[in-house]
C-alpha cells in the first residue's frame, strides 16, 4: 500500500469517528479553516477566480474570522452544470480545455484504458446524466487521498483485517487502483461487459465488500444463492430506490448502503448504523431547498446540494449546484455530519405540471413539479409492476407523459394510479400515453424518470 494512502486512511479514520467533531460547531471550525486556505489559494490556481478578493487575515493565529470567510465564499457566483462547461479551461490548474479532455475521456472509454492522462492529471469521463457530458480530472495525490477516505469509511473492520473489495463501475483505471494486493485488494469489473459474465466475474471475485449500481446488484443478488453473504454492499452511480434496496437486501443477505459520488468528487457515504452522512469534512454543502408540489408543501426539508470542495485543487469545486435532490434525516450514530434519507432523483427529473385551479397554458401558469420519488411510488404500488419508465416531453403544453411498465399488462392500472397520485397532489394529471420498455445502456445511470 502507498505511503500516502495508508496517511490518508489513518487520518480519515480519525475523523470519522463521532467523537472527532463533538458538535457541528467543531465541525464547521474545521471547515472554516479549510474554506480559508481554499479561498485564499483560489486566485493563483484558477483563472475563473482570478479577479477573486481572498478573505482578510488578522494577526492572529488563527486568520481570518468565521464571518469573512463565509461572506467571501457568499460573494462567489453559484455554478449550473452550463456554466462548468463554459468555463472548463480557468477552473482547473492546468488550464486544460473542454474539448481536449473529452476527447481523450472518451477515446480511454472506446478503448477500455483507462490510464489517460494530461498535464500530470488523470482523465475521467461523467455519466452524462443531465445530458451534458463533462470530464473530470485528479492528481495522484488526490487518487491517494480518495483511497484513503473511502477504505477509513468502508471496511467494517479496518486495514489489518483485510477485504476484497470489487468496484462494478463504468471506468476503471487508477483512481481505482491507488490500493491493491496485501490485505486489501481491488478488483475493478468492467460494467460495460455483458450481464452474464458480469455476474460472473463478481461472484469469481468473492467480494467481501461489494460496490456496484442497484441496477447491477439486483443481477448479482439473483444468482448469489448460499454464498457467505460480503461484509459491506455500497449501491453507488444509481438513485437506490427503495424497492431495489429490499431486493439486493434479500438476494445478498446483508444491508446494501450507499456510495454518493458525483463528478465534483466524493460527497458522502452510509455510516456503521446504515445512515447516509454527507463528507461534511470534506466539502461544504449549502442547502438550496427544493420547490413545494401541491398546496401543502414538502414537509421532508428536501433540497438541492451546493457544494464546496474544501481539499481537491486539480479543479476548483466552489458553489457547484448539483442536480440532485437531498431529503435529510436523523441518525442515532452520533455523527454530526448531515445524514440523509433519501437521494430522491435528480431535481431536474421533475415532472413540470399544471397546478389545479390554474387557467391553461394561453395564461403561461406556472408548472409546479412533481418529484421522481412520487411517480416511484405510484407506479410501483401496483401489484405486479417489476420495472418503469416515464418520460415527459417538456415542449409538450399539457406536460404529457409515456409510460413503459413491466409486465405491459399493468400499464392501466399505473397510469390510473399514477394519476391518482398526482391529482391529491394539487395538480393537473397529464395525458399519460404508452411506450416501449427499451433496453437499457449499461453505461449510462437508470433514470427511470426522465425530463426531456
Amino acid at each position: 500500500m502507498r505511503a500516502r494512502v495508508l496517511a490518508h486512511y489513518l487520518a480519515a479514520r480519525r475523523r470519522v469517528r463521532p467523537s472527532h467533531f463533538p458538535d457541528r460547531a467543531a465541525l464547521e471550525a474545521h471547515q472554516h479553516r479549510l474554506l480559508c486556505r481554499v479561498l485564499t489559494r483560489a486566485p493563483r490556481r484558477y483563472a475563473f477566480y482570478a479577479d477573486l478578493e481572498p478573505p482578510r487575515r488578522r494577526a492572529r493565529p488563527s486568520g481570518a474570522s468565521t464571518s469573512t470567510v463565509l461572506a467571501a465564499l457568499a460573494a462567489l457566483p453559484i455554478l449550473d452544470k452550463p456554466d462548468v462547461l463554459r468555463g472548463f479551461a480557468g477552473l482547473n490548474i492546468r488550464g486544460l480545455d473542454l474539448d481536449t479532455c473529452l476527447a481523450a475521456a472518451r477515446a480511454a472509454e472506446l478503448g477500455r484504458d483507462f490510464t489517460t492522462t494530461l498535464g500530470g492529471l488523470s482523465v475521467g469521463l461523467s455519466s452524462g446524466t443531465s445530458g451534458q457530458q463533462t470530464a473530470f480530472l485528479t492528481s495522484p495525490a488526490e487518487r491517494d487521498r480518495w483511497a484513503g477516505e473511502v477504505l477509513a469509511r468502508a471496511l467494517p473492520r479496518g486495514l489489518l483485517a483485510g477485504a476484497r473489495v470489487t468496484l462494478v463501475l463504468r471506468a476503471g483505471g487508477p483512481l481505482y487502483e491507488s490500493v491493491d494486493g496485501g490485505r486489501v485488494s481491488f478488483r475493478f469489473v468492467d460494467l460495460a461487459l455483458e450481464p452474464d459474465r458480469l455476474v460472473a466475474q463478481v461472484l469469481a471475485s468473492r467480494p467481501t465488500v461489494l460496490v456496484a449500481p442497484p441496477s447491477v446488484l439486483r443481477l448479482v443478488a439473483r444468482e448469489w444463492g448460499r454464498r457467505p453473504a460480503p461484509e459491506r454492499v455500497f449501491s453507488a452511480a444509481e438513485v437506490l430506490e427503495p424497492a431495489d434496496a429490499e431486493a439486493i437486501s434479500t438476494g445478498l443477505g446483508t444491508r446494501v448502503d450507499q456510495v454518493y459520488q458525483a463528478a465534483e468528487g466524493f460527497l458522502g457515504m452510509s455510516c456503521p448504523a446504515g445512515t447516509l452522512h454527507l463528507a461534511e469534512d470534506l466539502v461544504l454543502v449549502e442547502r438550496e431547498p427544493a420547490v413545494g408540489t401541491g398546496d401543502g408543501g414538502l414537509p421532508d426539508c428536501r433540497f438541492v446540494p451546493i457544494v464546496t470542495d474544501l481539499v481537491r485543487s486539480s479543479q476548483a469545486v466552489l458553489r457547484r449546484r448539483l442536480g440532485d435532490l437531498l431529503v435529510p434525516g436523523d441518525c442515532d450514530c452520533g455523527d454530526v455530519r448531515l445524514a440523509v434519507r433519501e437521494i430522491v432523483g435528480r431535481a431536474d427529473d421533475a415532472l413540470l405540471l399544471r397546478r389545479a385551479g390554474q387557467p391553461g397554458s394561453g395564461h403561461a401558469p406556472s408548472p409546479a413539479p412533481f418529484y421522481p420519488d412520487f411517480v416511484r411510488a405510484a407506479v410501483l404500488a401496483v401489484p405486479g409492476v417489476v420495472d418503469f419508465r416515464l418520460v415527459q416531453d417538456v415542449t409538450n403544453d399539457d406536460g404529457a407523459v409515456r409510460l413503459a411498465v413491466d409486465p405491459p399488462g399493468a400499464f392501466d392500472a399505473a397510469a390510473a394510479s399514477l394519476r391518482q397520485r398526482i391529482a391529491a397532489a394539487g395538480l393537473v394529471p397529464p395525458t399519460i400515453t404508452p411506450m416501449d420498455l427499451e433496453p437499457r445502456d449499461p453505461l449510462r445511470k437508470l433514470r427511470r424518470v426522465r425530463r426531456v
